[in-house]
């Protein structure tokens, strides 16, 4: 099953966009783009989700609404 994998990567790649969203200087926009669509995919993995430790706590933006 290629899930796992794939959720892992995705959870890595976010965590790494959002530690470099708090640093000065923050992120380019397109790396934004990129971990909007990481969101996306992470939608496809709705129980592993709620089963993940608050680590992997999701940074809103103020247009998330």
């Amino acid at each position: 099953m290629q899930a796992q994998p794939q959720l892992q990567r995705l959870l890595q790649r976010q965590g790494e966009i959002q530690q470099a969203m708090r640093r000065p200087g923050g992120i380019r926009i397109t790396v934004e783009r990129e971990l909007y669509a990481i969101r996306e995919e992470l939608k496809n993995f709705p129980q592993a989700l709620q089963a993940l430790p608050s680590t992997h706590e999701r940074v809103t933006h103020p247009s998330d609404g």
